[in-house]
């Protein structure tokens, strides 16, 4: 069967401005979800952040409750809550840091040494998970350093490392 001479074209020209509008289409979303496609991509980012905490609770005698203000990087300024637990010369912690883009979850480990009333915490602090703009957070093999005293009423606390969010 011939295709009509004068039907032909039209047919042609119909079936090219509907492939250049298909394509035109599909390179504007892919043009205008591109951003939004690298800002989920995760990355690494530098940790240096740091605070000053005042107790709000001691529970028993081996546990301590803090709050203050931690600032830095990536996460800006927020308000940390630090639940410590001592035993014996090892204090074990878990804190939520919550910012006006999210929430930050981690635990600490670290060693406690006495010098008079002050009193100095060394270790290693995990992120375990984040909220909104931090959603899927991780973070591990960071450094995690307070002083204050003894009885833990105020701890200026530093957190250096990285993390992935």
């Amino acid at each position: 069967m011939r295709m009509n001479r004068v039907q032909a074209p039209q047919g042609q020209m119909m079936t090219r401005k509907l492939g250049a509008i298909s394509l035109a289409g599909i390179a504007a979303v892919a043009v205008t979800t591109a951003p939004l496609a690298d800002a989920a991509k995760p990355a690494t980012r530098t940790l240096t952040a740091s605070g000053e905490l005042v107790r709000i609770a001691k529970p028993d005698a081996r546990s301590s409750v803090q709050r203050g203000t931690v600032t830095g990087r990536p996460f800006g300024s927020g308000r940390m809550v630090l639940r410590s637990r001592l035993n014996r010369a090892t204090v074990t912690s878990t804190f939520t840091l919550t910012t006006t883009a999210g929430i930050v979850r981690g635990r600490a480990t670290a060693r406690l040494t006495l010098d008079g009333d002050t009193a100095t915490y060394r270790g290693s602090a995990t992120i375990t998970s984040g909220t909104r703009r931090y959603r899927g957070a991780k973070g591990s093999k960071i450094t995690f350093t307070g002083v204050g005293p003894v009885n833990a009423k105020r701890t200026k606390i530093r957190l250096s490392g990285r993390v992935r969010y």
